[in-house]
């Protein structure tokens, strides 16, 4: 009964108490994502998120999130060129102020960098339809070249300049590596960003949605977006998956065995010291991550494909007999970058790089019909204290 409690809204006079974290409340209504009626699935406008996640190009699924509907021909034509000429418009003092950056996460690039674009458009912003998708449009195209930049450029002073006569999802990967991916290197990538690309009110889609309801413009409120995805609880998981299974293959060469026969022992290990294993456990998804799906069929696809493969099968067999608890797509996703050949601390990045989108639609779609998101608190803190001169309540 206690628990049942914790979830419930309370009413409180004229106000309402919900649960702390707003756990099972549902706040305001989207037609962009989230879980079907049924609870079957996670939908992307009308669509399953595997459906788009295995079949539809970066161009096609940021088309859908952001106008409702798959593109017909011209459509597609229309958003792939602006979206490929968009990447190679960065400003070029956006390029000079990265390299003042420190070598840091790069997360904190890309709230720099977005700040900083911003206050190219923020001061006429204004809020007609045609005017916000072309922002959309831009941040979502030159997002991933600040993320790619400010990580070169904080380490070597250079940096990969965008191709706009490539793919977009190839162009981002190559900025990334400093090599040319192959066309299945290509395909997986882009794969997580269209799988990253939008799920409902999470932590940092919420965080884009009250900053739009007060009118900022949306550098502003994707900038926000970062920071709150930056956090450990929210972003971060792929990363830290992948650095437990490499932490985890040390161990395992140091006892001279191969790591999908320790990994076992390692997660045990882990839990019986109450500590957390990364890449498992969702707030939606209870029984099954539909997304690791599509990213199963491409990280078997590529380097050591079977090798890893066996680790994440034997890993997800772990937690489930000991935990009940299925594996996330960070688990997958952090797999496929490190086979990529993609830096760790990039991982997240990426994340933000595909989320742009969904960040941009939500912001759109909250300003068009907007009303101020601000919930109120219960004050607990004392009361009827009076104010004491300094050298009075100072005194020993």
């Amino acid at each position: 009964m206690a628990a049942k409690q914790q979830v419930e809204c309370v009413k409180e006079g004229n106000y309402i108490r919900v649960p702390k974290g707003l756990v099972n409340v549902i706040v305001d209504e989207t037609k962009i994502s989230g879980v079907d009626p049924k609870g079957e699935a996670t939908i992307y406008r009308g669509y399953t998120i595997e459906d788009i996640g295995e079949h539809a190009s970066f161009y096609e699924a940021t088309h859908l999130i952001l106008y409702g509907r798959l593109p017909c021909d011209e459509e597609l034509k229309e958003i792939k060129a602006k979206i490929d000429k968009y990447r190679g418009m960065v400003p070029e003092k956006i390029f000079d102020a990265l390299k003042y950056v420190p070598a840091t996460h790069p997360m904190y690039y890309g709230i720099y960098g977005v700040s900083l674009l911003g206050q190219y458009y923020a001061p006429d912003w204004r809020f007609d339809e045609d005017f916000l998708y072309d922002h959309a449009l831009r941040v979502t195209a030159q997002l991933p070249v600040i993320f790619a930049a400010g990580w070169h450029l904080a380490r070597n002073g250079t940096f990969y300049r965008p191709d706009p006569t490539k793919d977009h999802a190839w162009d981002v990967l190559r900025m990334i590596i400093g090599r040319e991916p192959s066309e299945i290197e290509a395909r997986a990538f882009e794969s997580t960003l269209v799988l990253y690309m939008d799920h409902g009110f999470n932590a940092s889609t919420f965080t884009v949605r009250v900053i739009a309801s007060t009118l900022s413009d949306l550098y502003s409120a994707i900038a926000g977006g970062i920071a709150a995805l930056k956090g450990p609880l929210h972003g971060g998981a792929n990363e830290k998956a992948m650095e437990m299974f490499l932490e985890a293959q040390q161990k395992a060469e140091a006892k001279g065995v191969p790591l999908y026969e320790y990994i076992e022992e390692y997660i045990k290990e882990k839990l019986a010291k109450k500590e957390k294993i990364m890449g498992f456990g969702h707030r939606i998804y209870k029984l099954h991550d539909p997304r690791t799906d599509v990213a199963k069929k491409y990280v078997e696809k590529l380097k050591n494909g079977d090798y890893w493969m066996k680790v994440i099968k034997k890993a997800e067999e772990v937690m489930w007999n000991e935990k009940k608890i299925p594996a996330n797509i960070d688990l997958y996703t952090g797999v496929l970058y490190y086979q990529l050949d993609i830096p760790i601390p990039m991982y997240t990045p990426i994340f933000a790089m595909g989320r742009v989108v969904g960040w941009s639609a939500h912001y759109i779609e909250q300003v068009l019909n907007n009303k101020l998101i601000r919930p109120t608190e219960k004050y607990v803190g004392p009361t009827g204290l009076k104010y004491v001169p300094l050298e009075e309540r100072c005194k020993k």
